[in-house]
């Protein structure tokens, strides 16, 4: 049988569009998170770059390769759709916000980032290569050995508020990609290295004392075991659970907020949420408007005792459609997750309770550099979910030698 004649030219231009691509999988899933560890600005640099090599590898393939509708088939989904609703409500919350001109760049910078994942996720080859999987353990154990070596090896004098605020960040997005990180490593067969990673980057978390990230994480793992058990249940469980906590968030401190009265301990700001509930009357339907509890507290207008988690955050800014919006896109969310394969499941459950956690446990949830983290891990699952994909050997034939 004669051999396909294969051009020289099409050949040299898969092997730069494939290295391009490894190229912005290593910028972005190793030089990135190890450049977090000095500066949190980096991944506002890095991962745009990252993403502009993997479109330019994306365009330089085959047209059968880049799933053009695969974005807009997404936007109609669910999850997509819960998104959309999302994103219009927060836009026209702009008209009503007390800090209009903070919270419209916020905004567009939030949906662009996650929109941009779109079209990067439709260039990523069907199957990914494993020199490209293996790109998201190396760089999640690289960083995390780097984030031990530079938190022992600074001087206790130089161990300000700024470093240790950075160490712990970085350590937080690297607590992130360890999931799609620990799922490519057991899809190429490799539990010893997944499970190194995963030993890794907990010590890292316990070096830097990421706190809300460690709980965040142990929420996640808790999680990550019940799916290994059954991950339709689990993940329809932890979503009904996770949507009435966004509903029925005010019922905390309305409840408990009287008990509690000018207490300064740690629960004190259970009483300045109610106090907010009681004040705010309409503005429980329509919200104060997009990113007011941000800059509210970041130019004094808010308390000092100003709840940090997001079911406050979303309830004040955006209102009961907001909060209803939230607990939809969360359910549909856990939904997406628990379809995926038996394999890739439990991994896509873990990332999505450990994003989640951090958020309702006062971590950040709408800092930008927590979104682009967030975008950049969404990437990396599902580049790693990509990897999963049946090969076997063909049968030999046998021959029967006549007797």
């Amino acid at each position: 049988m004669a051999k396909p004649f294969i051009n020289a030219a099409d050949k040299t231009s898969a092997d730069a569009a494939h290295l391009l691509m490894r190229l912005g999988l290593i910028l972005g899933f190793v030089i990135t998170p190890i450049v977090l560890l000095t500066s949190q600005r980096a991944i506002f640099i890095l991962s745009p770059i990252a993403a502009t090599l993997i479109l330019s590898a994306g365009a330089m393939l085959s047209p059968r390769v880049m799933r053009i509708a695969a974005p807009f088939s997404f936007l109609a989904s669910p999850v997509g759709l819960g998104a959309v609703f999302l994103s219009i409500w927060a836009v026209a919350s702009l008209t009503w916000t007390p800090f209009p001109s903070e919270a419209a760049p916020r905004l567009f910078k939030i949906v662009s980032t996650f929109l941009l994942v779109l079209p990067v996720a439709s260039v990523l080859p069907v199957r990914s290569r494993p020199a490209n999987l293996y790109v998201l353990p190396l760089g999640v154990a690289a960083a995390s050995f780097g984030a031990i070596a530079l938190n022992f090896a600074t001087p206790a004098a130089k161990h300000d508020v700024a470093m240790n605020e950075t160490l712990a960040r970085a350590v937080t997005v690297l607590l992130l990609l360890a999931w799609p990180a620990t799922l490519a490593a057991i899809l190429r067969g490799r539990p010893a290295m997944a499970a190194s990673v995963a030993i890794v980057v907990a010590a890292a978390a316990v070096a830097v004392h990421a706190t809300t990230a460690s709980f965040a994480a142990l929420a996640a793992g808790a999680a990550f075991l019940a799916a290994k058990a059954d991950k339709t249940s689990t993940a329809s469980w932890i979503g009904r659970i996770g949507a009435a906590s966004f509903i029925a968030a005010p019922c905390l401190p309305l409840l408990l907020g009287p008990w509690i009265g000018d207490s300064s301990g740690n629960l004190a700001w259970l009483h300045a949420w109610r106090d907010t509930i009681m004040a705010d009357g309409v503005r429980l339907l329509t919200g104060h408007g997009f990113n007011y509890v941000a800059s509210g507290s970041s130019q004094g207008y808010l308390g000092a005792l100003t709840p940090k988690t997001v079911l406050f955050e979303i309830w004040t800014d955006l209102g009961i459609l907001g909060a209803l919006a939230g607990a939809a896109l969360l359910a549909w969310a856990y939904q997406l997750a628990g379809r995926q394969s038996p394999k890739a499941a439990p991994y896509w459950i873990g990332a999505l309770t450990f994003v989640t956690a951090f958020a309702v446990f006062g971590g950040g949830a709408l800092q930008l550099g927590w979104i682009t983290a967030q975008a950049l891990a969404l990437v990396a699952l599902i580049l790693a979910t990509r990897g999963e994909f049946q090969t076997a050997r063909p049968t030999a034939p046998r021959h029967h030698v006549p007797s």
